[in-house]
């Protein structure tokens, strides 16, 4: 699989390269880490979340390429980050994103996870190596899932009007990042400088497509999905604690599946970036079963 660099900005940290590239001219940006000199030996691609973007996962993809040899793709997701005008729902993503390769390892966080759950289920001929961290099969209930995407469509609205105003902007951030769902985690400035790269307008377009609200049920095609699954989840995190538990319920037992569960006790929603080396134990044992 071919790769093209777009207006390449490199740093050297040590032995470190990072880039920032896209598969194409329309496709999807990224930023790539890699030790130089060394043979590459696979891949790991990072998929954030709502109102993050590929610098989110900066720590963790340094540490992940610096201790093993491989080259690890931070995505920014449409909407976000390089890729704020690429327009794509689930299903659109999929297609942007199954150029990354099937025969990576995967992690997707909150709103990347339910981008990677779609990839995983639109190619279930794959035996896919993912790691999901508050993933999100959809809404079930039709009542429940319209008033998703009314609050939704409401917060939108309140982000549309910000574009141009930096300091609305980082107001909205920070109340985004003490949300209940979260806690206890105090998100720190560089956190919140880091998602101030995005655009408003275009988050709102975020949400307006790819609303839980508005995402298709995924729920009955769980029993589609073959190869090395990882749940992580927050012990505080009680809506996706029982989210993951269903999950697991459906999918357990499956022929051609392993499925792991993991709990980060004392944090929430945001757990794998509190305590990210529950998150790097679990990349380097895939990595380790590929050698």
């Amino acid at each position: 699989m071919r790769f093209g660099t777009r207006q390449p900005s490199r740093k050297k940290s040590v032995k470190l390269s990072i880039s920032q590239c896209q598969v194409s001219n329309d496709g999807l940006s990224y930023t790539r880490y890699a030790k130089e000199g060394v043979d590459l030996k696979g891949r790991v691609v990072l998929l954030h979340g709502f109102t993050q973007n590929a610098a989110s996962f900066s720590q963790i993809a340094s540490e992940l390429s610096m201790n093993s040899p491989i080259e690890t793709l931070c995505v920014d997701l449409p909407f976000h980050g390089a890729s704020s005008n690429v327009a794509a729902d689930l299903d659109h993503a999929a297609d942007l994103l199954y150029p990354f390769g099937p025969d990576s390892i995967w992690v997707g966080y909150s709103l990347g996870a339910r981008y990677l759950l779609s990839l995983c289920l639109k190619h279930a001929k794959y035996r896919w190596k993912v790691i999901f961290s508050g993933v999100n099969p959809g809404i079930e209930n039709e009542l429940e899932r319209q008033a998703r995407y009314d609050d939704d469509l409401k917060l939108a609205a309140r982000l549309q009007v910000l574009e141009g105003d930096p300091e609305g902007f980082g107001t909205f951030l920070a109340e985004w990042v003490s949300l209940p769902i979260f806690r206890p985690r105090t998100s720190s400035s560089e956190d919140i400088k880091t998602r101030l790269k995005n655009s408003p307008s275009n988050l709102a377009r975020s949400l307006q497509s790819t609303s839980v609200g508005i995402q298709p049920n995924l729920w009955p095609l769980l029993g589609n999905l073959r190869g090395e699954i990882t749940i992580i989840t927050g012990g505080e995190d009680a809506k996706y604690l029982e989210i993951a538990g269903q999950i697991g319920s459906r999918i357990a037992g499956l022929e051609g599946l392993a499925l792991k569960q993991e709990v980060i006790a004392g944090f929430g929603h945001s757990a794998i970036f509190d305590r990210p080396e529950v998150l790097l134990d679990s990349v380097f044992s895939l990595l380790a079963k590929e050698q």
